[in-house]
């Protein structure tokens, strides 16, 4: 077997899935093109250049653009192209080794000081923090000032101005990354330590360390830019783009033309470091840029509320909630719904005809194996998965007599949090560090009540966190000080503080103990009951569904293959899919459903 068909069964490296994303970004692949383009005619300046640089009186002095000087002559009739292609590669050179040697501090200094951290840590970080308190151009000048005037002067200058940012971006991510489980693996199997840093610390670096080089190019051309132009940079002869903006200057008001080619030229290449830098960020990243167009989550309708059909979406057929019963009247109602994921091979499907409904007032499970498309359907219906990748390609979500697919954003916006909410499975994560829990819940009743003030928002807190069994007074906590049922109760108060019709749980017990799993599910039960509300609850623990659920609905590989009471799915399924569910099902789990 070749190696080309092997290969070709394997799904794509890493580098090659970021180089894909990296060409569908237009902005970035031109802006790169033209920076290749840019460095090859610095390089080859001494071949395609029209005249020599350094050549005087090759036309009379500041002549203007001519079949003989494409771009003109300077004050000493030297031809300003040929002086713009070695400038090119002057400056392209100049910041590409800035970068490098900033680069061969800060990558050594940064990933020590993140790994070992303790008594180096800290004395490491004052030497940046106090080489970083002072203003980068007046540190340059100071070098250059002390080395002599010159393009390595200025090149030790700003490398020395810019090492301090790069080892603080690197120490940051090291230290992130070492606290992950699996570098405490790789500790509890007896790895070296420099191994640990290799393998392990340095893969996750490069990624933002890449991103923020190719931005720091342009600042470094603008900075060698601006040494040149004060007379600190490239000396006579050497043309850079710093100095033939220095020397055209002088005559700006009697010849205004000269300034452009070289005033162009730093714009349009700062602007292209700039573009490569923020499609490597987006290729590099987890996922391909969201184009959200105005509005949060998924993009699959025209903003005007009047245009019946929107492009790419085709409405569910009248047959496509069929296998629900109850879909008549029913609060949510999901007919059909088809979702598409961009991989680097082609679309690939993800939800295939999911349909069911939740009545008013009722819990239905909607329960499956991991990866069988639960939680990929509960985002689906509040729109909130990015797109591209995610694309909805057939089907209706309507809630309360309203397509949720179709509906504007501003509407949506409305009704999430109001009268459809959501809690998700990592209350830590969900929860902003920064603020505290009452700050946050407060924030939904402002955004949906403008009429409440802080008074009736910070009422309406503490009631929010009563009926979930939390003391008023701890609403001053922040989320990390407090337990991880107490958070996810946190997440439920927030849910629930504006009395939503319908509140979608995904997996909210998850990451709990079985103690507080079940204080939580009572909670929601007493909750249910009390308010009157709806629950889809996402799992795929039966007997969690047992103890909580009206009806079931189980998935396989993104399809609801079976839709029915509780009392139905566990004593007499339908599906063989059901029955091998029910299969590793505890016979005290069933006894939880009377037959």
């Amino acid at each position: 077997m070749s190696a080309a068909t092997r290969d070709a069964g394997r799904p794509p490296g890493r580098a090659r899935r970021a180089w894909a994303r990296f060409r569908r970004d237009r902005l970035a692949l031109a802006a790169a093109v033209f920076l290749v383009a840019l460095a090859l005619a610095g390089a080859l300046h001494p071949l395609i250049a029209p005249y020599d640089p350094a050549e005087q009186e090759t036309g009379r002095p500041f002549e203007g653009p001519s079949g003989r000087h494409w771009l003109g002559t300077d004050d000493l009739g030297r031809d300003v192209l040929s002086r713009l292609l070695e400038g090119a590669a002057t400056s392209m050179r100049f910041s590409l080794l800035v970068v490098a040697l900033a680069l061969v501090v800060a990558l050594p200094v940064g990933l020590l000081s993140g790994y070992v951290g303790g008594r180096l840590d800290n004395v490491l970080m004052r030497v940046m923090d106090a080489v970083m308190s002072i203003p980068a151009l007046v540190l340059a000048i100071a070098v250059v000032a002390v080395l002599g005037a010159g393009l390595d002067s200025a090149m030790i200058a700003i490398a020395v101005a810019m090492a301090p940012g790069l080892t603080r971006l690197v120490r940051g991510q090291a230290l992130a990354v070492r606290e992950e489980t699996f570098v405490e693996a790789s500790h509890v199997i007896g790895t070296p330590a420099a191994r640990v840093v290799r393998r392990h610390l340095l893969p996750n670096v490069l990624s933002p360390l890449i991103v923020q080089a190719s931005i720091l190019l342009g600042l470094v051309l603008l900075a060698e830019a601006g040494l040149s132009f004060l007379g600190l940079g490239a000396q006579p002869p050497t043309a850079s783009w710093g100095s033939m903006l220095q020397r055209a200057y002088d005559s700006v008001l009697s010849h205004p033309w000269h300034v452009l080619p070289p005033g162009l030229a730093i714009a349009l290449t700062v602007l292209a470091f700039n573009a490569v830098g923020d499609g490597l960020r987006a290729a590099l990243g987890a996922a391909p840029p969201v184009r959200k167009h105005g509005r949060l989550g998924l993009t699959t309708v025209s903003d005007r509320a009047a245009e019946p059909a929107p492009d790419g979406i085709e409405p569910a057929p009248d047959a496509a909630g069929a296998a629900d019963a109850d879909g008549d009247g029913a609060l949510l109602r999901v007919a059909g719904l088809r979702l598409d994921l961009a991989t680097p091979a082609g679309p690939r499907r993800v939800l295939d005809g999911v349909s069911f409904s939740v009545a008013p007032g009722e819990t239905l499970g909607l329960v499956g194996e991991s990866g069988c498309g639960k939680t990929v359907t509960s985002l689906a219906i509040m729109r909130l998965l990015p797109s591209p990748p995610a694309t909805i390609v057939g089907g209706t979500v309507r809630f309360d007599g309203r397509d949720l697919l179709r509906l504007p954003f501003r509407d949506l916006a409305r009704l999430r949090g109001r009268e459809l909410a959501m809690v998700f499975q990592d209350p830590l994560a969900s929860l902003n560090p920064g603020l505290t829990v009452a700050h946050q819940i407060g924030q939904v009743v402002r955004w949906h009540e403008p009429d409440a003030d802080r008074r009736a928002a910070a009422r309406r807190t503490a009631e929010a966190l009563e009926l979930v069994g939390i003391p008023a007074a701890r609403g001053r906590s922040y989320p990390h000080e407090l337990s991880g049922g107490m958070r996810q109760r946190v997440m439920i108060a927030m849910a629930l503080v504006c009395r939503p019709k319908l509140l979608i749980a995904d997996e909210p017990t998850t990451a709990l103990d079985v103690t507080v799993q079940a204080q939580v599910l009572e909670l929601l039960k007493e909750l249910r009951a009390e308010l009157g509300m709806a629950v889809l609850f996402v799992t795929h623990d039966l007997g969690v569904v047992a103890d909580i659920c009206d009806r079931v609905a189980v998935m396989r590989a993104g399809r609801v293959v079976e839709v029915a009471p509780v009392r139905d799915v566990f004593h007499a399924p339908q599906h063989p899919y059901t029955r091998h569910l029910l299969s590793h099902v505890t016979a005290g789990e069933t006894e939880l459903v009377a037959p």
